[in-house]
């Protein structure tokens, strides 16, 4: 019987980045409106958004079972 789960580890990874950048920084100062309607990252947080997502993917990749 195999009991392994499937994870998407770049959603996984992403998530985990986003919840973290929630839970440590005001959300008014997160987010930027674009001109076109568009919601983003300012571009300080969108660096640390990427240093996040690096990290917990290592972290998920290296704890896969191969």
């Amino acid at each position: 019987m195999n009991n392994n789960i499937t994870i998407n580890n770049v959603e996984l990874a992403s998530e985990l980045a986003h919840l973290e950048i929630l839970r440590y920084f005001n959300p008014f100062e997160i987010y930027v409106d674009m001109d076109n309607g568009d919601t983003t990252y300012t571009d300080e947080m969108q660096e640390t958004f990427n240093d996040l997502y690096d990290m917990y993917l290592e972290i998920i990749e290296s704890t896969q079972v191969k």
